[in-house]
């Protein structure tokens, strides 16, 4: 496993592991752009992120792996994370994600949305490029602190 520095800096370490969300473009496989906003665990190593199989964006995901995610510090929008990469999909069978999830965000063992039948998928975000942004309020100052994996 990769150290932190060599996924996320330090100085934005914070924003993958507090309560925040994130922005996910992907590609519609009409070759248009979608967004969403997703609730994601940071696994030391890896964004993660959940759907249900009967959604669109597991349709997206899969017909093209290819992922940017924005994650913004919610008290200061223009310090914030840009991580681009592919997505490894699997299914989650026993619930074990996105009853993490749940736990992250709800402070709840189980997750309690889904209905009998719904298939849970899993998204593990492998970077191929991760941006650090941060403008300074003092002065408006950009400080771009990048790092590149390969």
């Amino acid at each position: 496993m990769p150290t932190l520095p060599d996924v996320i800096p330090e100085s934005h370490y914070d924003i993958v592991k507090g309560k925040n969300y994130a922005n996910v473009a992907m590609v519609m496989p009409n070759g248009s752009l979608a967004n969403n906003t997703v609730a994601f665990v940071w696994d030391g190593e890896f964004v993660r992120f959940s759907t249900l199989k009967a959604r669109q964006k597991y349709k997206n995901l899969a017909n093209d792996q290819r992922v940017a995610l924005c994650i913004a510090d919610p008290e200061n929008p223009w310090r914030y994370l840009e991580i681009r990469g592919t997505v490894e999909i699997e299914e989650d069978k026993d619930r074990k994600f996105i009853n993490s999830v749940a736990k992250k965000y709800m402070n709840q063992d189980e997750y309690p949305f889904d209905q009998p039948g719904d298939e849970r998928i899993t998204f593990t975000v492998k970077p191929t490029r991760v941006r650090a942004e941060y403008v300074h309020s003092d002065d408006g100052k950009p400080e771009n602190i990048g790092i590149t994996r390969d």
